[in-house]
């Protein structure tokens, strides 16, 4: 009976944690974890969730990285890099952000991002409006290729200034 108690503890403690957002498997089991329960009952909080499928590394990543693509406009490397953190899978990361980012072409989120970012950079001199834009593109996500676009773009359309 005791175990019994505990798993529905942890359960509850499960759907706490997934009442505020979705979540990765891996982010409920480290909380799980913190709050002390073995990995037995983790395990099987997690089986069960996934079962009842309140957990889903797929629908995970892919509204995370639609929400942080959408919001905040960042780059493929740096959505990558979060969803890695986040314990998904790799496969699940690529596919998400191929499908995501043939509708959102990361070129125009780079250059939102530079035309937002060169508003506040007015009245600083040119090498260092863009080493600067060039760091926030970078801090961003985006690849070297993209920057130098944009950059390129962005400096053109800024006349330089």
């Amino acid at each position: 009976m005791p175990d019994q108690e505990v798993f529905k503890i942890a359960k509850s403690q499960a759907f706490k944690h997934l009442s505020y957002r979705d979540r990765s498997k891996k982010e409920i089991a480290e909380h799980l974890a913190k709050k002390g329960h073995t990995a037995s009952i983790v395990q099987a909080i997690l089986q069960d969730l996934e079962n009842q499928n309140y957990i889903n590394d797929r629908r995970f990543a892919s509204e995370w990285s639609r929400w942080r693509i959408e919001v905040k406009n960042f780059g493929r490397k740096r959505l990558r890099h979060e969803l890695i953190a986040k314990g998904v899978s790799s496969h699940i990361i690529e596919t998400t952000l191929d499908t995501l980012y043939n509708s959102h072409p990361e070129q125009g989120l780079a250059l939102a991002c530079a035309n937002k970012k060169l508003a506040s950079l007015h009245g600083v001199e040119p090498e260092k409006k863009t080493r600067r834009l060039a760091q926030y593109l970078q801090r961003r996500g985006f690849s070297a290729d993209i920057i130098y676009e944009t950059l390129k773009i962005s400096t053109t359309k800024d006349g330089g200034k």
